[in-house]
């Protein structure tokens, strides 16, 4: 089983990494789409045999564990995020929810499925908060200092993780 998801497929990071997997790997790409979710980041693999979006969020566990269940994934690049600063200070609970309880779903799917696929979860510097002088350049040995919604909610992201 060579199947990769990509959570946040749609989005800068997650659409790079679908262009590296096609050019490098063999695998078979599947990645999350919310319902009406802007494509524009994939739509020149729309063609590509290799990629399939199937329809998930996060924030709905049942929908999450049907993909898990459908995929059967041997690695998953985990990029979904409420990835924006700005607005985490108008909305901090969905900030919170897409960031900490998502990630917590697709943990929670992946071990009630009894799968045990390679996971990269990717954080933020933002969970450093401002570094002293003698603390740069960040190191993951910094201590952790979030300053705002966003980082606060990575900061569960990555414990979770």
């Amino acid at each position: 089983m060579n199947n990769i998801l990509i959570t946040g497929i749609t989005g800068f990071v997650g659409s790079h990494m679908a262009d590296y997997l096609i050019k490098h790997t063999d695998y078979k790409i599947f990645g999350i789409k919310r319902w009406m979710e802007d494509t524009s980041n994939i739509e020149h693999l729309s063609d590509e045999s290799r990629i399939e979006l199937i329809d998930g969020d996060l924030l709905d566990y049942a929908s999450i564990d049907r993909v898990i269940k459908i995929v059967k994934p041997s690695k998953i690049f985990h990029f979904a995020a409420q990835s924006f600063p700005e607005l985490s200070f108008k909305n901090p609970v969905i900030t919170l929810q897409t960031n900490i309880i998502g990630t917590t779903h697709l943990l929670e799917s992946i071990k009630s499925n009894d799968l045990q696929p390679v996971i990269v979860s990717v954080s933020s510097s933002e969970v450093y908060g401002m570094p002293k002088e003698n603390e740069l350049p960040i190191k993951e040995s910094n201590p952790i200092r979030p300053a705002n919604p966003y980082s606060i909610s990575k900061v569960g992201h990555d414990l979770m993780s």
